[in-house]
């Protein structure tokens, strides 16, 4: 609806009103003619209604034209932010991922060089345990040719010992025999004879004796011999190994879970033009007519 559209039905308006007022005088068209100040101050209220009609609807359209860029930039914000949303999620995702690569690559690297140094262990284990055989199989089979060399020479002295206690009883037989078949008798001869027994017995006595003190110089030897071979025996421990922790693997990372959007509110549109304007239009414009015929009133009166 154009400006002269409306001013041309504030003109007929007015021409209507005005032969109204001609054909039926003292009326309530006469009345608000005259009130208006005639037909101008009618065709005036008229335009005024008219500019006020027109006034609402350009309001009318500015405001839905307000409301449909707002909620178009609602509706974009609102899927911007999902779309960040996911966005962020994926990159989330994608950063935990490469850190999880990353901590894959030195979990494996640090497992490698564990395994190295327990093999290091393993090794130092195995040259020890063969120095301690070695050591220990020289310390039994030295002991065992010290001791059996201890006890030869033992069994050779002592039956060297026992043949020689043997001859000299047979030698001293022999004496008393060739002097008892020299034919001399009396008391010289059984005291030959028993000198002769007698040098037998503390010959044997004094092999005795010896014997004994060589039994105690062998049993001091082998305990010698028996200290040196557990000296030789534990100079050699085996080793420890010194025990190494598996270095713990990375947990797989969870996906991220995707942040919403939060809530939004939308209000009505706005309406057309609503009785409550088309009539403070139609107000507008008879205070206008009235007030421009007061002023004609007034001029008149003047």
């Amino acid at each position: 609806m154009s400006f002269s559209s409306f001013a041309s039905a504030g003109g007929a308006a007015a021409a209507a009103s005005t032969a109204g007022g001609a054909a039926a005088s003292g009326g309530l068209g006469s009345l608000l003619s005259s009130a208006a100040g005639g037909p101008v101050g009618l065709a005036l209220g008229g335009l005024q209604f008219g500019l006020g009609l027109l006034t609402n609807s350009a309001n009318n359209k500015a405001k839905q034209q307000d409301y449909l860029n707002q909620t178009a930039f609602q509706d974009a914000t609102t899927q911007f932010n999902s779309w960040q949303a996911g966005m962020n999620a994926e990159r989330s995702d994608l950063n935990q991922q490469y850190k999880y690569w990353g901590d894959t690559v030195r979990y494996n690297q640090n497992f490698s060089y564990t395994q190295q140094l327990r093999a290091v262990e393993y090794a130092k284990e195995a040259e020890q345990a063969e120095l301690v055989f070695n050591t220990r199989a020289s310390a039994a089979a030295d002991y065992s040719n010290q001791s059996s060399t201890l006890a030869a020479q033992m069994q050779e002295r002592a039956m060297s010992e026992a043949v020689a206690v043997q001859q000299y009883r047979y030698r001293a037989l022999q004496s008393s025999a060739a002097y008892q078949a020299a034919g001399q008798a009396g008391n010289s001869m059984d005291r030959f004879v028993r000198d002769f027994d007698r040098q037998a017995g503390d010959y044997a006595a004094l092999k005795q004796i010896e014997a004994g003190l060589r039994e105690n110089q062998y049993t001091r030897a082998q305990q010698s011999q028996v200290a040196t071979y557990l000296s030789r025996y534990n100079s050699q421990q085996f080793y420890m190994r010194q025990p190494y922790m598996d270095p713990i693997a990375p947990f797989a990372p969870l996906p991220t879970l995707v942040t919403p959007a939060g809530p939004t509110m939308r209000g009505a549109a706005p309406s057309g033009n609503s009785l409550l304007q088309s009539t403070t239009a139609a107000m507008g414009g008879l205070n206008t007519a009235l007030s421009f015929g007061s002023s004609v009133n007034k001029l008149r009166e003047g």
